[in-house]
């Protein structure tokens, strides 16, 4: 019988859609055309996908629910994915609708080998706040890169870069967007961001839609850590200046093993950034995060998202075009080994919540 990583394949090209399959170190990654995903990571002694996708699409008609991995939307949320900053404030779950010019859109393969693949799109939006359009060239690059130095003989590891450029190419005087990357991943873990100074709920942390609670988030010394177990919808943001532009996912696997999602970003403090909570005052447009975290309740099948967000472009103000990129290193291997190389890439300790 097929792996996992077969039937989701399968599953996406007999809906009539286009993959690719990239080598990077020890690992495999599926991308798919459809809504330029990194879909999949398979590691060596993983059972499983490193990341998150919707447990569907191991049906031979999954292709109709291609969900999960590694994607790209655009920012701000309070501007495309809800009717009506009003209808978001209600209830932001039953009124949520993400465009379909967002994802999937209508991504195609610019080039592609064993080690790349870029996808392209079009796309134009209209923000709920004041109706005012913006036009988007978009730009995805997923390419294959070295595992970092030092790597221990008894990890594994597939690594990567995603470039996201976002291109003006027409609209309204202030109408702004921002590139959205998001990451999503399977319970149970402990994402675990290092922070420029220490931060607490309402100092520095922002809450989107729920309280906290007294168990998901953990703010000691320089570090906020994030609990990720698909049972409460919580969602938290770290301005540019207060994120060190690193954020690792730790989740333990079995035998003694672990896995462990570290991403490097390049946070810009003093640029735009688009995305703010719900509540904000819907006439601000910047003084958004750079760094979120996502927790899910179960509704949509129980997973977590790593994200973050790129400067935003502005019409009539700034740069008509911005591009953005990271580097995803996703490890495997005994928990030892795991958690005291992770803390050199990511200087901080991998401490989990239990």
């Amino acid at each position: 019988m097929p792996d996992w990583f077969e039937q989701i394949d399968s599953a996406v090209q007999a809906g009539g859609y286009q993959t690719h399959r990239l080598v990077a170190a020890d690992g495999e990654l599926l991308i798919t055309e459809r809504g330029a995903r990194v879909l999949g990571c398979r590691l060596p002694g993983v059972d499983g996908n490193v990341f998150w996708h919707c447990p569907s699409m191991l049906d031979p008609s999954g292709a109709a629910h291609i969900a999960g991995g590694d994607r790209l939307w655009i920012a701000p949320e309070v501007g495309w994915y809800w009717p009506s900053i009003e209808k978001a404030r209600q209830d932001p779950g039953k009124y949520a609708a993400t465009p379909p010019q967002i994802d999937p859109g209508e991504y195609l393969t610019d080039s592609a080998s064993p080690v790349h693949a870029q996808l392209s799109t079009r796309l134009k939006l209209a923000d709920v706040r004041d109706g005012k359009s913006i036009e988007l060239a978009v730009s995805r690059q997923v390419r294959a890169v070295g595992p970092p130095a030092g790597l221990p003989d008894d990890l594994v590891c597939a690594s990567f870069a995603i470039t996201n450029i976002l291109l003006c190419r027409g609209g309204d005087d202030g109408a702004i967007a921002g590139a959205w990357d998001i990451l999503q991943v399977p319970p149970t873990g402990t994402l675990i961001c290092p922070t420029t100074r220490p931060i607490a709920p309402g100092g520095g942390l922002r809450s989107y839609y729920d309280p906290f609670g007294d168990r998901h988030v953990a703010c000691e010394g320089n570090s906020v850590r994030f609990l990720i177990d698909g049972k409460r919808k919580i969602k938290m943001g770290l301005l540019a200046e207060h994120t060190t532009g690193r954020m690792a996912y730790y989740r333990k696997l079995d035998a003694g093993r672990s896995s462990l999602i570290v991403r490097i970003f390049a946070p810009m403090p003093g640029e735009p950034y688009a995305d703010l909570p719900i509540h904000e005052d819907e006439t601000k447009r910047t003084g958004g995060d750079a760094l979120q975290a996502y927790n899910d309740d179960g509704n949509a099948g129980g997973f977590g998202e790593m994200e973050y967000h790129d400067p935003a472009v502005i019409i009539g103000d700034g740069p008509a075009s911005r591009t953005g990129s990271c580097i995803t290193h996703v490890l495997a291997g005994p928990d030892d080994a795991i958690r005291t190389f992770g803390q050199t890439l990511l200087g901080a300790a991998i401490m989990p919540i239990q």
